[in-house]
């Protein structure tokens, strides 16, 4: 069933859910009023890459480092990557010359497992859902010392389980490895041993990911796939469009002719059910990373005079909460890890917690001249329950807003990613983990 959000006045109102908008008074009293909210998700309990940081309330210092003196052969620009994490266990890329190296390091202090690296040549390496490792060992793009290769996890030596690779990215998938060949376009799912599931081929290359347990594949020509693991057959399919996962289910936001539509599916277990719940037109998902989609109205209804915000619950279709307020703006609003903040149109925000409308805090204005202090001009890097951090490529800003503070700056150079709840940082040639307070 598709729900047609109706444009103009009252786009969020009785007509288009069946349910009326929360309205407060005034900027300073905006809340979501004390048991309107329609329903929590259940089954969230996994919110890890959803943008949900441990504790960062005070200035952090950095944990460990890798570089040029700590990962051998590493040339280039820094081209330092967290491939894949399993428990405190993290796989750690880098390219040597045309050679891509892996080492496994202990998330908390940066140490590294194996003697040496394991020289994957122009394959990869990736955990599978128990942890164990494999590499598509890649030394010659076509070769007799090429295979499929079985790392254990303490040692970093390899055991051949199959001759024979063309592939150049890797994916854990259960107790399987999700292949993308040499061209790009070919993707299937094979056993260590190199049992084929399924083999398919994409009509422009192809990258698979996995988040909370379910394969998606992004093409290069703008189409994606959610795809059966079993089968390898689409569960749903679009064309110029995003699928973004959640906890308890993921949205497909398609847009034809002008119109936007969400659809909705619920995930249990990696499972996707094949019957979307809901399908929404007129409305999009507001980026950014966090444990349940906010969304507003788009296209047209972007004419409207103050914001208007859902948060809904990716497994049923529903709104679990709304908020709606004269004084609310259109524009800055920030989903991040387990909060949302909302901007106002005097330039102060409020932030709510995502799962149950509670208000958490505020934020004065910014002041003029302090940029480290304007969220407008700051992502997301992720949030605690306390705690928010924004950020750009110059430097990181958390926020308190229970107490309307800002708890601390650090300047940077580079990118800033929440990888399992720690902040990473990729700077130059180097890559570094802040320490969690």
């Amino acid at each position: 069933m598709t729900r047609r959000l109706p444009f103009g006045m009252d786009s969020f109102g009785m007509g288009s859910f069946g349910m009326g908008s929360f309205a407060a008074v005034g900027a300073a009293a905006l809340v979501v009023a004390a048991g309107l909210v329609l329903g929590q998700p259940t089954g969230a309990e996994n919110t890890r890459g959803h943008g949900v940081l441990d504790d960062y309330a005070s200035t952090p210092s950095t944990a460990w480092t890798l570089d040029d003196q700590s990962l051998p052969g590493l040339t280039g620009d820094g081209d330092i990557t967290i491939a894949d994490t399993s428990g405190d266990d993290w796989l750690v890329s880098y390219t040597a010359g045309i050679r891509r190296m892996y080492v496994l390091v202990d998330a908390g202090t940066g140490a590294q497992r194996w003697d040496e690296p394991v020289n994957a040549g122009f394959g990869a390496c990736a955990f599978d859902e128990s942890g164990d490792i494999g590499c598509s060992v890649r030394t010659r793009t076509d070769g007799p010392d090429n295979g499929f290769f079985v790392v254990d996890r303490e040692n970093g030596s390899l055991e051949l389980t199959s001759r024979g690779s063309d592939t150049a990215e890797l994916v854990g998938l259960g107790a399987d490895f999700v292949h993308v060949n040499d061209s790009g376009y070919q993707v299937s799912r094979r056993s260590p041993s190199g049992d084929e599931r399924w083999t398919r081929t994409f009509a422009a290359s192809a990258r698979p990911s996995v988040t909370d347990g379910v394969l998606t594949v992004a093409t290069a020509d703008g189409a994606r796939f959610v795809i059966d693991p079993v089968t390898g057959e689409d569960v749903a399919a679009c064309q110029d469009c995003e699928v973004t996962t959640y906890p308890t289910g993921l949205v497909v936001s398609r847009s034809h002719d002008g119109t936007t539509t969400l659809d909705f599916y619920r995930v249990s277990d990696g499972v996707v059910d094949p019957t979307r719940v809901s399908s929404a037109d007129g409305l999009r998902v507001v980026p950014g990373l966090s444990t349940l989609p906010v969304v507003t109205a788009a296209g047209d209804t972007v004419l409207q005079a103050h914001g208007r915000y859902q948060v809904m619950d990716p497994a049923t279709g529903d709104a679990v909460w709304e908020v709606s307020d004269t004084e609310l703006s259109k524009a800055h609003t920030r989903p991040c890890g387990p909060q949302v903040s909302f901007a106002l149109k005097d330039r102060s925000r409020v932030f709510f917690a995502l799962d149950d409308g509670s208000r958490v805090g505020e934020l004065a204005e910014p002041e003029f001249g302090r940029p480290e202090a304007d969220v407008d001009m700051l992502s997301c890097v992720g949030a605690s329950e306390d705690v928010v951090v924004f950020g750009n490529r110059s430097q990181l800003t958390a926020f308190r807003p229970s107490t309307g503070e800002q708890a601390w700056v650090l300047p940077i150079n580079g990118d800033a990613t929440d990888v399992d709840g720690r902040i990473v940082l990729n700077q130059g040639s180097t890559l570094s983990v802040l320490t969690p307070n």
